[in-house]
């Protein structure tokens, strides 16, 4: 009977020690889950704000062109043209365009790696001094 009991007991140890295994390794892999989650969703957070500072920067490169061609206009009196700058790691182009000189546009495009942003702005008048209508992002032109 001595040999029967110490088998049992010697059988229950081995089962606890299997469950604290399991339990052991159940919690590392929801751990290393929820730290892979985390990482992931930090590596899509950096992602999105430099595409946002991206977007932002070819923004301002639009807007640079713009206020070149604008420029341009009150200095010359042209009223069409096109030109590019090269600001930093980006780029920009503008181009003036009008109807017999009257309903005058700017298109201004701003590029910054893999980013283009587009600017129109339209001039009501140039006389005595540029009075613009409108000034926009677009989708295109």
């Amino acid at each position: 009977m001595k040999f029967f009991m110490n088998t049992w007991y010697h059988h229950t140890t081995i089962n606890k020690g299997y469950i604290a295994l399991i339990s052991v390794i159940l919690m590392a892999a929801i751990g290393s889950a929820l730290m892979i989650s985390l990482i992931a969703s930090g590596i899509d957070a950096s992602k999105t704000d430099f595409s946002l500072q991206q977007a932002g920067s070819a923004r301002s490169l639009a807007s640079s062109c713009t206020e070149e061609a604008l420029q341009i206009i009150l200095e010359t009196s042209t009223t069409t043209g096109s030109g590019n700058l090269t600001v930093a790691s980006g780029t920009c182009s503008y181009f003036i365009t009008s109807i017999n000189g009257q309903n005058i546009t700017i298109n201004a495009t701003g590029v910054l790696g893999t980013v283009t942003r587009k600017i129109q702005v339209v001039i009501a008048t140039t006389t005595p001094g540029i009075s613009l209508s409108s000034w926009e992002e677009v989708a295109d032109f």
